[in-house]
């Protein structure tokens, strides 16, 4: 989920200092969706309590069961990227999804990732999937360290210690209960239909006005759970798609005008 929203806001704020001169017709909207329904998060107290510490909106949060995806499939409004098999690619390597993401941007989008909640956000996912980099004989977590490293710095010694003490902190607390149940006891999202797709989606829009050719173009980014990414690992189960959890970009180049457009394929329409 971590990744999947933390490619999600690069993607959206690279693509937008790429689109002067691009297609006026054409909006390109990136936007996350949750592998799992809202209620389900009752169950994800330490990615809800992540998200509540660095002051994430859960209600802005979009889940499984609060987008038509079905029809923006039909309607060709829509891609889908799987975090683990699209983009951020593991290879097999037991390394955190954030860690992933960390190093595909830490030269070319380096100001991107000195933004406080996104640095937050990623630090968090690799300490939760590492569990704090706890040493393994079996396990090299070398890429992991390094991008902790890279994370926390200039930051308190004990930083990364105290950031995961409060990650791990008791979920009975009163207060937190009830932000629990304010976020994600009732879907704030009212729908007719209910879609059980494990997906992280990233949107396009287009302005519908006066142009008839003009088209609303959609990313759906596929998330896996909060645990490592693997390309593996929670696939979708929409009719339309079978593509796993995490929905990754197939180019990382690519601009908005263009048919391969950065993590698109080839139907633009409406994000793991």
């Amino acid at each position: 989920m971590v990744a999947a929203i933390c490619y999600a806001w690069l993607l959206e704020n690279r693509t937008k200092a790429n689109e002067q001169g691009g297609d006026a017709n054409t909006i390109q909207v990136v936007v996350p969706v949750m592998n799992i329904t809202r209620r389900k998060m009752l169950k994800q107290w330490q990615v809800a309590r992540l998200f509540h510490l660095v002051g994430l909106d859960a209600k802005s949060l979009l889940f499984s069961d609060e987008v038509d995806l079905e029809t923006l499939l039909l309607a060709k409004q829509l891609s889908i990227l799987v975090v683990g098999e699209d983009i951020l690619k593991t290879n097999g390597e037991a390394i955190s999804g954030c860690t992933v993401l960390t190093d595909n941007y830490c030269e070319d989008a380096y100001e991107l990732l000195q933004t406080p909640i996104l640095k937050k956000l990623l630090l968090a996912g690799i300490l939760l999937d590492t569990q704090n980099l706890s040493a393994s004989s079996k396990v090299s977590m070398t890429r992991d360290v390094e991008a902790v490293q890279l994370l926390s710095f200039g930051s308190n010694p004990n930083y990364r210690n105290a950031f995961f003490d409060q990650l791990m902190q008791d979920p009975k607390d009163d207060s937190f209960v009830d932000v629990m149940r304010q976020n994600y006891g009732n879907s704030p999202i009212e729908s007719s239909h209910k879609y059980r797709a494990h997906l992280v989606l990233e949107r396009n829009s287009t302005p519908q006005e006066n142009t008839p050719s003009s088209d609303k173009i959609s990313k759906v980014v596929k998330n896996g759970k909060i645990n490592r990414v693997s390309p593996n690992t929670g696939k979708p189960s929409i009719t339309p798609i079978h593509a796993s959890p995490a929905s990754p970009a197939k180019s990382a180049d690519a601009s908005r005008g263009k048919n391969k457009t950065f993590f698109l394929a080839k139907w633009f329409g409406f994000g793991k």
